[in-house]
């Protein structure tokens, strides 16, 4: 079996290859965005992790504090990640040619905000 060559031609030509998209600085922001979206996600998931387990095993002691104390750690880590995420939304959205769709965006800012709803919970609490 031999196989098939492409002719140089054909490759060549300007509509076999994709048109301009974005820049690379707005490809870069845009990822970025989205990682801190969804850090702060996994942060708050692990918060809640957290706190559920202390409420629902009661511990005393050494093991409650740690978890409690690492917990703070994560929702702190939520607080600062969910603030860029949240800053960079309207960024992104604005320097971008094709935008995200409206429920990504409204999720992109819910989700941006958990961390400070969690953390307004807690000093109530306390």
């Amino acid at each position: 079996m031999s196989k098939k060559r492409r002719s140089q031609k054909k490759l060549a030509r300007p509509e076999a290859h994709a048109p301009p998209g974005e820049s690379q600085a707005i490809e870069s922001l845009t990822i970025f965005w989205s990682l801190c979206i969804f850090a702060t996600l996994v942060f708050v998931i692990g918060v809640l992790l957290m706190w559920f387990s202390v409420a629902a095993w009661q511990l005393a002691g050494g093991p409650r504090d740690t978890l409690l104390a690492f917990s703070d750690l994560l929702l702190f880590t939520a607080v600062v990640t969910g603030s860029v995420g949240g800053l960079l939304t309207p960024i992104v959205q604005s320097r971008r040619k094709r935008r995200a769709p409206k429920s990504l965006q409204i999720a992109a800012v819910a989700i941006a905000m958990m961390p400070w709803a969690l953390l307004v919970f807690l000093m109530s609490r306390r």
